[in-house]
């Protein structure tokens, strides 16, 4: 299992990380001879070009080492609250926070429908006295557990048909609760069986259930509160944290698939 005592000096790091994004042969983009390293940046000896692989990539801004932002990652992925870095890392609250809402931004999005055995149900985050509450709907594929989250305007009919014809295959059979919304999704091609959770019948939806237990538990012990202005973001992060774990073994796994030069 890999620690943050395995990431090595900012040298090692700074060099694996220029060979994700130019490759291992790190050659010059204009004349294609091969690039020399400097502290700040690679450089060609032919066409005289300067590169700073930053700069290639949506860390371009960034005045952190490159050890800095692998340890974030790591910390990040380990779901250690942003207030908690500091005595580790010596980073600020904010500059942490700021750099978990990068991290989740670009996490990639799984397209494939959902197929099979299907659990969903809506949960609501934030609190409706305040005027901040908004429903989040999920659906979980129970072989696979693969899950499928986004943020819907209301629980009408039309809102829950969108989603579902958008993230779940017409072959599947859905099991869902008994609000009046889901009465039609028949009608779409769904296999379709209701339970009554009012009666406390949540035998076939435990699953989905399960996903907003453990997604509002985690958020809450990183951050103490659930912010819906940040929401998009969070659900963007539980929905790969389920089916992109890889993602979130080490921090070198996520820069290979999510650190895209332009």
């Amino acid at each position: 299992m890999f620690s943050i005592k395995d990431l090595s000096g900012e040298r090692k790091c700074r060099r694996i990380v220029e060979e994700m994004i130019l490759g291992k042969e790190i050659l010059c983009p204009i004349c294609n001879n091969k690039l020399f390293r400097s502290k700040q940046y690679l450089w060609c000896r032919y066409c005289r070009k300067k590169i700073r692989p930053k700069s290639l990539t949506w860390l371009k801004n960034s005045k952190l080492s490159w050890k800095t932002i692998l340890e974030l990652i790591w910390c990040w992925q380990k779901k250690t609250p942003p207030g908690s870095i500091k005595n580790t890392l010596g980073v600020s609250y904010t500059t942490s926070a700021r750099w978990y809402s990068k991290f989740r931004t670009h996490l990639p999005r799984d397209k494939k429908l959902l197929l099979g055995i299907i659990e969903t149900d809506e949960a609501f985050y934030g609190r409706r006295k305040h005027n901040n509450q908004k429903i989040v709907i999920g659906s979980i594929e129970r072989k696979k557990r693969k899950i499928k989250l986004a943020i819907i305007p209301d629980r009408e009919q039309d809102s829950l048909e969108i989603f579902l014809t958008n993230n779940i295959h017409r072959n599947s059979f859905l099991h869902t609760d008994c609000h009046s919304g889901y009465y039609d999704i028949g009608w779409n091609g769904f296999g379709h069986d209701f339970h009554n959770h009012s009666l406390g019948n949540f035998k076939n939806t435990n699953q989905i259930e399960n996903v907003w237990s453990v997604t509002k538990r985690q958020i809450r012990k990183m951050y103490g509160q659930i912010s819906t202005d940040k929401l998009p973001e969070f659900i963007r992060e539980w929905e790969a944290r389920w089916n992109f774990k890889e993602l979130f073994t080490n921090p070198f796994k996520y820069l290979e698939i999510c650190l895209v030069p332009y």
